[in-house]
């Protein structure tokens, strides 16, 4: 959510405490000295809250001891009072609501209705409602709404209803917030409350992208600011108005709002605060592709200011952030304000999501207290209908809305009136909708096509359509506008001919049911959904271009086809094809597949899984230094399984982290076997991209290597740092801070990224066997082989070569000047026994290292 729409609340409390401060009429009457520091701070509230925060804790320590109980308590809880509406000020909630808290404890049980009494429960409502509990603070609002009514407050019943109109706005129910602001106004008027409503009826339009209705309101803001004579509140109103030209997309008009609120604000421009003029200053400037100037900017905003524990406030400046940083080419600081954008994305949804509970709540309660008021009336208990009635008085304010009381009221009393089943009816509705698209759901599609299958005997194919970078792209676009987008893929899935129900089936998974059971029309069918679906997509003022993965299956059972098509995306990446049918054959009997991880972990402890150790020949000194470790599984009833089956599924099941800590602990211990047998050797084990940003995992190594971790290497690929590159980091400088050694794996066939090397602390360059069996025949290959090797030693890294299979590769290797040499040709992977007779013979015969030596690969290879 905007930041601009936060700040609201911000300018609501300080017109509404400083109209608190200037119209509170006293419940006590006394002298000096308490008198003096109560009024020092109600008048220092709006312009210095540390100053009042002084002066109420000043007064609570002057509270006359000659006061009779019920007057000293009173006096006590105005101080506590002010205290607390302080705290708010000052943007400590926590510690303001044990100090109302106690306020109110001081007035009673059944306090007297009086404006203190309700100027405290409105103080609560406010506090509750900063730290989410919008239930807590909507029961709040309503007792103090119930209290100025009685006394006939008229200015403080239009306080309640802006704060209740800021829930609906926390809700994003912008519409019933403008009804709630609009009636304030309309009750009662003062500059103080003018400024706040009018600037929160700008927000809410301009949420609603109502830009014409928006500035209207903004400048009536701004003239209740100037008639204030508050040159900080214009800055602030200006703020926001230019807010608004960077949503409507007029980046001078934004600029020329910020260049005014700087020159109302005068001396105090340089506040906390102003850092936003500048936020809106960068999206200005990013608008306009001017990146030095949006970086200039947007740094002024973060200056000091820690990314990861950022609040609400910078939402909008981190996404600016992110994409002005990605144009410079600066992808970490991009990545740490995606990661900050994301966070406080996820919390504002939870925050609006309390609101709206909190909100559907109140308005059932309503209900359901107009219908015990209709059933008692009924009967004639008039001492319990009093009550009900006045408690419902409480709640109307939420359940009835501003200008349309008997309306609602009405659908209260419906709403009290629905049946079980009625409810019941709304569940199957939540079902089968999805809350935030309003597209069907995977259960609307499976029971739409059982029904269709019923009726027409037609196994119709279901398909899976996956957008493609689906998580990236909601990182980019943030949550709101991912949801739009996939509200426009799915109307435009729609449109298409042959595609007879469209679901959303997950976060950028659409299950759609096609009108045929053939093959050859589903085909066809497909081709035109890839083309519609591949059209780019206008969010936000920007086109998306987006692709989509297409899975299909024909099932009988609805469910089963369902998951098949999902399964047969996975298939069409695998072949790197737009789309396929699922394939049961190649994905293999999914029953057998569930149990061959409990399977491979038990072999694990039956010794059926074994590490194998292929071992790495130094190519300077001619001896073998090393080995990479490789399990090999032989099940006693399936035979071998390769790793090729069993390792991908481990890494999507999550058993992948079982499988390497035992893998660490095996090789461990072998090592340490083969060091009494008289090879001091390093071993090599390689951990999953999974795995490597894991910090559980990252803890866990530790505690198993113990002080054990020298002569352990772990190879990592460099694609293993793309989810997380902070979290990785963390883990690797952890291992090899404990002594373990980093080796980058499969180099060249990945994102081979000049600034991961940089920054990885690694020693080892692995080179992919691709690039190595071609470098004694073909000029590129050597070129870039030799290349490689070079930018690997000048950044302090030995050089692997994988894949060696035969003398003329070797000899070029030893040319090159490459430090190990790995591979078929010089020995298979051996289990332990047979490793320790092969470094036994090897040592026997070493090798020439040097450049033209005569040692080949057949004084090594293994029979």
């Amino acid at each position: 959510m905007s930041w601009w729409k936060w700040i609201s609340g911000v300018l609501l409390a300080l017109a509404l405490m400083a109209g608190s401060a200037a119209h509170a009429q006293s419940d006590l009457q006394v002298v000096s000295p308490y008198a003096d520091a109560i009024e020092a701070a109600r008048t220092n509230m709006m312009s210095d809250p540390q100053t009042a925060l002084e002066h109420a804790q000043h007064a609570e320590q002057l509270v006359p001891v000659d006061f009779d109980g019920a007057t000293q308590e009173m006096a006590l809880a105005s101080a506590a009072w002010l205290q607390s509406e302080a705290m708010t000020r000052l943007g400590r909630p926590n510690e303001a609501l044990p100090l109302a808290e106690r306020a109110l404890a001081l007035l009673g049980v059944n306090p007297v209705p009086t404006k203190l009494y309700a100027d405290v429960l409105l103080s609560m409502g406010r506090i509750l409602k900063l730290t989410g509990e919008h239930g807590e603070a909507l029961e709040s609002f309503q007792n103090a709404f119930d209290v100025y009514v009685a006394i006939g407050e008229t200015r403080s019943q239009a306080i309640v209803l802006q704060s209740i109109g800021s829930i609906y706005n926390d809700a994003r129910q912008y519409d019933r917030a403008i009804e709630y602001f609009s009636d304030a106004v309309e009750r009662h008027r003062d500059t103080n409350l003018d400024l706040a409503a009018f600037n929160n009826l700008g927000n809410a339009y301009t949420a609603l992208e109502d830009y014409p209705h928006a500035l209207d309101y903004y400048t009536q803001a701004l003239a209740a600011a100037e008639e204030m004579g508050s040159g900080m509140l214009q800055a602030r109103i200006l703020n926001n108005v230019a807010s608004l030209h960077i949503a409507s997309g007029d980046w001078q008009a934004a600029d020329m709002a910020v260049d005014q609120a700087f020159a109302a604000a005068g001396e105090t421009s340089g506040a906390e605060w102003s850092r936003f003029l500048w936020g809106v200053r960068a999206q200005a400037a990013l608008g306009r592709g001017e990146y030095a100037a949006a970086r200039t900017g947007i740094e002024r905003v973060f200056d000091g200011v820690e990314i990861s524990a950022t609040n609400h406030h910078f939402t909008d400046f981190h996404d600016s952030a992110a994409r002005i940083y990605e144009a410079l080419g600066e992808y970490e600081l991009a990545i740490s304000h995606l990661r900050a954008f994301k966070r406080l994305e996820d919390d504002g949804r939870e925050f609006a999501a309390n609101a709206n509970s909190a909100l559907i709540g109140a308005q059932f309660d309503f209900a359901a207290q107009d219908l015990q008021i209709q059933q008692l009336r009924a009967e004639g208990l008039a001492r319990d209908l009093a009550l009900a009635q006045s408690e419902a008085r409480q709640r109307m304010i939420i359940a009835s809305g501003a200008g349309g009381l008997m309306l609602l009221l009405l659908i209260g009393m419906v709403l009290a009136m629905l049946s079980f089943r009625a409810r019941a009816r709304l569940m199957r509705e939540q079902l089968n909708i999805d809350a935030e698209t309003g597209l069907p759901t995977r259960h609307a599609l499976v029971r739409r096509r059982n029904r269709d299958v019923s009726d027409d005997g037609l196994n119709t194919f279901v398909a899976a359509v996956n957008l493609n970078r689906a998580s990236h792209i909601e990182s980019l676009l943030g949550f709101a506008n991912f949801v739009e987008l996939q509200k426009q893929l799915g109307a435009r899935l729609g449109d298409i001919d042959g595609l007879t129900f469209v679901s959303l089936i997950g976060p950028g998974e659409f299950g759609i049911q096609l009108d045929t059971d053939d093959e050859l029309v589903v085909e066809d069918e497909i081709n035109e959904l890839l083309r519609a679906f591949g059209r780019p997509i206008m969010i936000d003022g920007v086109d998306v271009d987006v692709s989509a993965t297409i899975g299909l299956d024909n099932s009988a059972d609805s469910e089963m086809a369902v998951r098949n098509a999902m399964i047969g995306v996975s298939q069409a990446e695998d072949q790197s094809t737009p789309h396929a049918l699922y394939n049961e054959r190649r994905f293999g009997d999914p029953t057998e597949n569930l149990s061959l991880m409990t399977r491979m972990m038990a072999a694990t402890e039956a010794g059926h899984m074994q590490m194998h150790y292929q071992p790495k020949l130094d190519l300077r000194r001619g001896v073998f230094t090393a080995a990479e470790a490789l399990c090999r599984w032989n099940d006693p009833e399936r035979g071998y399984i390769s790793p090729d089956n069993f390792i991908p599924q481990a890494e999507g099941t999550g058993k992948i982290r079982e499988l390497t800590e035992w893998t660490v602990r095996q090789a461990m211990a072998d090592k340490a076997h083969l060091a009494r047998m008289g090879h001091d050797i390093s071993i090599a084990v390689n951990v999953s991209g999974v795995l490597v940003a894991d910090p559980k995992f990252g803890q866990r190594i530790l505690e198993i290597v113990g002080f054990g971790a020298s002569g352990l290497i772990f190879e990592i690929t460099e694609t293993a740092m793309m989810s997380n590159p902070d979290k990785a980091i963390h883990n690797l400088d952890r291992w090899v801070d404990a002594g373990i050694k980093l080796a980058i794996d499969d180099y060249g066939t990945g994102f081979s990224s000049l600034a991961y090397l940089k920054r990885l602390p690694c020693e080892e360059l692995k080179v992919d066997q691709v690039f190595v069996k071609g470098a004694h025949t073909s000029a590129k290959d050597r070129t870039l082989l030799k290349s490689t090797i070079d930018l690997a030693h000048n950044l302090g890294m030995s050089v692997t070569a994988e894949g060696v299979e035969d003398d003329d590769i070797l000899t070029a290797l030893r040319v090159m000047g490459c430090d190990v040499a790995q591979g078929y040709g010089l020995s298979k992977a051996l289990p332990l026994d047979q490793l320790r007779q092969f470094l036994d013979q090897a040592r026997q015969r070493p090798t020439e290292a040097a450049p033209g030596s005569s040692g080949t690969i057949s004084q090594f290879r293994t029979r």
